[in-house]
């Protein structure tokens, strides 16, 4: 029988966090679906995922007493992992983010290149983040690379000069925690007496937020008659609450909100519609997690998302507020529209799933072997 081995890179990185839960994800898929077995090399990391699951794992769960503490984490794996990388044989080593120096192992290699972000936006990270050197390094020294989406896919080809047979693309699915969620059989919020539309996660950068809020104070009918809920993603910077201030809109017109998967599911099932207004995405799940809980959903036109959410989705310009502001309008006003979306979403969201990734990245394991 042989062995998919993971390292602990993102385990070391992440509490939470896509990367870390699309490894979770396939690494139990694989171990109880096909002849292979799975385990994840981390001696000290402090990823819930990893830790709630029953994934075989060399090392130990300690919570992260402080962010400052990551590099001792990642300091400690460096040392203790090594060795047993180097030493196994009949081994694929499936490397779970980019490292200064790749793995010497005695088995085939595989990476995830999961975007282009670091190479087509360079602006909006630090001068000396060394994720692009490190990106190179380690695709180069791959024997595959798996892409999640063709978008990343002609990107790594265009940028990094990787030939396509070197490639698979292997899309990925959003959590099952999102399957079974409809407005009719939840609850509204409690604290959610208005009708609003939804936007989760990261808002700097590329992510757009700044334009979303611009487009939201443009509508008067839209910023009168709805909310703006943002979920997760950290507080307000001074900028973002100087601009909702500027922008003249109700004191509790946008706001912050939290919770887990499941409180997640219910605000998608709840809202007028999701927005997913980023300039650019090498896959983009929360659209799918949106759609599967009957949400309708309004996007970017630009990198993988069209890939991705197919025709199920108002489509507008991330580099234009006032087509920010008409998808939003169109679907608020529009109920037949909204119905459609809905109806649409739930299909294309049914067309993925971790079953479909897992099996398609064993088979990219057995090809290596």
């Amino acid at each position: 029988m042989n062995t998919a081995v993971y390292d602990y890179r993102i385990f070391s990185q992440q509490e939470f966090g896509g990367v870390s839960r699309y490894f979770c994800e396939i690494a139990t898929r694989i171990e109880q679906r096909s002849d292979w077995r799975t385990r994840v090399v981390a001696p000290v990391h402090f990823n819930r995922y990893l830790a709630d699951s029953k994934i075989a794992t060399v090392g130990l769960f300690i919570p992260l007493p402080h962010p400052r503490l990551k590099r001792l984490y990642t300091w400690c794996n460096k040392l203790a992992a090594s060795p047993f990388m180097a030493l196994n044989r009949g081994t694929v080593f499936h490397h779970t983010y980019f490292s200064p120096q790749p793995y010497k192992s005695k088995g085939p290699t595989v990476i995830t290149v999961y975007d282009m972000i670091h190479e087509l936006f360079p602006q909006y990270f630090p001068h000396e983040d060394a994720t692009r050197r490190w990106k190179r390094a380690n695709v180069d020294a791959a024997d595959h690379i798996i892409c999640i989406s063709h978008s990343t896919a002609r990107d790594l080809q265009r940028i990094l000069a990787v030939p396509p047979e070197k490639i698979s693309v292997v899309h990925l699915a959003p959590s099952e925690s999102f399957n079974a969620v409809h407005p009719t059989s939840e609850s509204v919020p409690k604290s959610e007496t208005r009708p609003y539309f939804l936007y989760v996660g990261a808002r700097g950068g590329y992510k757009n937020f700044s334009r979303l809020l611009d487009a939201f104070g443009a509508s008067s009918r839209i910023s009168t008659e709805f909310d703006l809920l943002v979920f997760g993603g950290g507080p307000f910077t001074r900028a973002e609450s100087e601009k909702i201030k500027e922008l003249g809109l109700r004191p509790d017109a946008i706001r912050r909100i939290f919770g887990n998967d499941q409180s997640l599911a219910r605000y998608y099932a709840n809202a007028c519609a999701f927005v997913y207004p980023s300039e650019y995405e090498g896959f983009g799940i929360p659209p799918l997690e949106a759609m599967s809980c009957g949400c309708a959903v309004a996007c970017s036109i630009g990198s993988s998302i069209p890939e991705v959410v197919g025709t199920a989705a108002e489509f507008f310009d991330p580099a234009s507020i006032d087509s920010i502001r008409s998808a939003l309008e169109r679907i608020a006003f529009d109920d037949g529209r909204r119905a459609e979306l809905v109806d649409a979403g739930r299909v294309q969201a049914s067309l993925y799933s971790w079953d479909k990734c897992a099996d398609e990245t064993v088979a990219i394991y057995r090809s290596l072997v």
